[in-house]
């Protein structure tokens, strides 16, 4: 992995986002790209502007905006605290604070990188409660790339939970994970499945479980029983440090575990790294 694109709402920052980008870059040796999202309110500059075919110049530019100054001298010291936990450990850093589009433009980014980081919390709207916000959840159905939100408290990894379903996506998953993280290939993988008492493919679970047995040193495979979405989170509930990979996310028509309202509600109760890759 080369480039690992970091979300950050200068609004609302994450410093523990911040510190868990920078595990992920310091131990996959990546670039952590910053990218500094934040609503356009108004051009820096008069601009020409055509309403109903009418050409005209907006003469209302940012710096006419109430809180003007204190929000630059407020980005510039998240952007400065940026750099310095960067550099203090020692990790290759950029920053990206240009978008003209914060949602389309982050999605047109997450084309050309590795990863994307975001904490679940990510908004440019105000401070709803909501977790994850609307804004996190079109992030993670429409990027481009793998996606992985980040826990609101970080310490480190040293387990990884594979939810599996039977399906594509989540197969296509843990072998993305694995690709983008081969320093994790020594930890060990617990593939959850949950049985539910419907049709279950047997073979093809078995050809997962040996792909995960050759890619990792200590597999475990555990089979629940009972409804999936209850028995992933009371398996995750006491758990620490622990990666979860989930599947896709928004797209096509996904199983009772990992949709996304299952996602939703356990990105909002447990305070763990999830990772999403679409097939």
């Amino acid at each position: 992995m080369k480039n690992i694109l970091l979300a950050i709402n200068p609004e609302r920052p994450s410093i523990p986002c911040m510190h868990f980008g920078c595990y992920l870059a310091q131990l996959t040796q990546a670039r952590l790209t910053a990218v500094f999202l934040q609503k356009h309110l108004a051009d820096k500059a008069p601009a020409l502007k055509t309403v109903y075919g009418i050409p005209y110049v907006e003469t209302i530019v940012a710096t006419d905006l109430p809180g003007y100054t204190e929000h630059e001298e407020m980005r510039a010291v998240y952007i400065e605290t940026f750099k310095k936990i960067c550099e203090d450990k020692g990790i290759r850093h950029s920053i990206n604070q240009d978008l003209d589009d914060p949602f389309e433009g982050f999605i047109a980014e997450s084309r050309f990188a590795d990863l994307l980081v975001i904490n679940r919390n990510t908004s440019l709207e105000e401070d709803t409660g909501q977790s994850p916000t609307d804004f996190v959840k079109n992030i993670i159905a429409k990027a481009e790339c793998p996606v992985i939100t980040a826990p609101i408290t970080f310490n480190n990894i040293n387990e990884i939970v594979l939810a599996y379903d039977d399906s594509r996506s989540s197969a296509f998953a843990v072998k993305q994970f694995s690709y983008l993280f081969p320093e994790m290939d020594d930890m060990k993988i617990t593939m959850l499945h949950v049985d539910e008492g419907e049709h279950e493919n047997d073979i093809q679970r078995e050809k997962l479980s040996n792909w995960i047995s050759a890619h990792y040193s200590y597999p475990v495979f555990k089979t629940m029983t009972g409804k999936a979405s209850s028995e992933l989170y009371k398996h995750l509930y006491n758990q620490k440090k622990t990666l979860v990979i989930m599947g896709s996310y928004g797209r096509n028509a996904l199983s009772t575990l990992i949709s996304p309202s299952t996602a939703d509600s356990l990105l909002e109760n447990l305070d763990l790294p999830f990772f999403f890759a679409h097939h």
